[in-house]
């Protein structure tokens, strides 16, 4: 009974988000696959980014439950090591834990975002406000009126970058309102 009161509780907690998103990358890279191969007589095809982002998320993912797993282990040896004192921090412990996952469930939400205006906004409107906010999102604090346009610039430049990448170097055709 306390194995499943265990499973519960990790399900739960911050780990059922990553759960939840290995989940989502697994079905996203079998989607991935049913477009065509990622590489088709040497040259890349359109489902190589997929697969190769779907990728490089399954093997983040696979850290972030392994560094879980590691860290709940340790606490458990942690906990039967010093049952009999006093647990001043552990509120503490909770905050950290909180504030630790704002990160990654802001970028998941932002990313979802991005992804359901992109084909409305188009290509430079939706990642210009992806990557502007996504500065906004890593910053401290509030952020100053000159640290705000640094970041719109920021974003601005990303937006160029990624556009050149592809449309220049991939040949990749992005999607622009007034095209």
């Amino acid at each position: 009974m306390k194995s499943l009161s265990r499973l519960g509780t990790w399900l739960t907690g911050p780990t059922g988000v990553v759960v939840c998103l290995l989940a989502l990358t697994l079905i996203y890279l079998l989607e991935a696959f049913k477009i065509a191969p990622p590489i088709n007589n040497g040259a890349l095809t359109a489902s190589f980014f997929p697969v190769a982002l779907a990728v490089v998320m399954l093997l983040a993912l696979g850290g972030v439950i392994l560094a879980d797993r590691r860290e709940a282990a340790s606490g458990e040896a942690g906990d039967e090591a010093g049952a009999g004192e006093s647990d001043e921090g552990g509120d503490n412990r909770g905050d950290a834990k909180v504030a630790a996952w704002r990160g990654p469930v802001a970028v998941t939400l932002l990313t979802a975002v991005y992804i359901a205006l992109f084909a409305h906004l188009g290509y430079f409107i939706a990642t210009f406000l992806y990557a502007f906010s996504m500065t906004l999102a890593f910053a401290t604090g509030r952020p100053s009126p000159q640290a705000l346009a640094f970041k719109a610039l920021v974003a601005g430049v990303i937006t160029l970058l990624g556009y050149g990448l592809f449309e220049l170097v991939f040949q990749v055709r992005l999607p622009t309102p007034w095209i």
